[in-house]
C-alpha cells in the first residue's frame, strides 16, 4: 500500500542548492523560526547538555533542525534521514561527520535497528496519507525507549472549519509575502495545494495516544503544528 504521496523529483529537490532550500522553507512555512525555537526551548528544559543521547531526525532535508540538536546536545549521537539525495547532501555539509550517521531512502519503509531517546520530525509527515501517519506513529513508537520523546513539528489543520479555512488563508498570504520570486510562491503553493496531506492536529493527538503516547500542544498557528509525545 502507497502511503507517501511524493517522491523528491515531485518537490524539485534536486533543483535546490542548500542556501536556497534553507531560505525557502525559512521562508514559506509560516512560524518556522518560532517552531524551532519551541523546540530548543523542550530541549534545554527536559534534557541535559551534558549527556550522550540516541536521536533519530525523520525527514531532516538539509539538517537545519539537527543542526539546533547537535549545537544543544554536542554529545549526543543523531541519525539523519531523507528520501532526497540532494538533501543528504545539504545535511552533510551543515552536520558534518561528527556523531553523525546519515541514512537515503523512505523512512516509512526503513528498518531501525536502535532505540532512540528522541526521535524529531519537522516539516515531513504531513506528505503521508492518514494510513501512513498512524503507521509512522506506530513505528516510532517502538523504536523509543521508555520515558523517551517524539518532536512532531508539522503542517496540519483543525476540526475547526471556520478556523481551518482561516488558517489554510493565512498561510497562503504569507506564502504569497515571503517567497522570494514568483516562480518559488508557483512551487510552494503548489505544494500545499496539491502534495500536502494535512491531517487535523486533534486526530494526530487521538492517533498518538491510541499508541500510548502522552501528547500535548506545543504550539499551533495557521497550519504549524508542534506536537511534544511522551513515551
Amino acid at each position: 500500500m502507497k502511503t507517501t504521496n511524493v517522491k523528491p523529483s515531485d518537490l524539485n529537490y534536486d533543483a535546490y542548492t542548500t542556501s536556497k532550500y534553507d531560505r525557502d522553507i525559512i521562508n514559506s512555512i509560516p512560524f518556522h523560526k518560532e517552531l524551532h525555537d519551541h523546540i530548543a526551548d523542550f530541549i534545554v528544559k527536559y534534557l541535559d547538555s551534558e549527556k550522550e543521547y540516541n536521536i533519530l531526525d525523520l525527514g531532516t532535508g538539509t539538517g537545519i533542525t539537527a543542526k539546533l540538536v547537535q549545537q544543544l546536545l554536542p554529545n549526543s549521537k543523531i541519525d539523519v534521514v531523507d528520501f532526497s539525495e540532494q538533501m543528504i547532501k545539504g545535511a552533510k555539509k551543515k552536520l558534518g561527520k561528527k556523531n553523525v550517521e546519515y541514512f537515503l531512502g523512505d523512512y516509512s519503509k526503513m528498518k531501525f535497528k536502535k532505540k532512540y531517546d528522541m526521535v524529531i520530525s519537522v516539516i515531513g509527515i504531513h506528505h503521508q496519507n492518514e494510513a501512513g501517519k498512524k503507521n509512522i506513529f506506530k513505528k516510532i513508537f517502538t523504536l523509543l525507549k521508555e520515558e523517551s520523546v517524539f518532536v512532531f513539528g508539522d503542517l496540519m489543520t483543525c476540526d475547526d472549519k471556520s478556523e481551518a479555512a482561516l488558517n489554510q488563508s493565512l498561510h497562503f498570504h504569507h506564502l504569497v509575502e515571503k517567497s522570494a520570486d514568483r516562480k518559488t510562491l508557483r512551487e510552494w503553493a503548489y505544494h500545499h495545494l496539491f502534495l500536502n496531506d494535512l491531517a487535523t492536529i486533534e486526530d494526530q493527538i487521538g492517533w498518538l495516544k491510541g499508541i500510548g503516547f502522552k501528547s500535548k500542544i506545543g504550539m499551533f498557528k495557521f497550519n504549524t503544528g508542534l506536537i511534544i509525545a511522551k513515551k
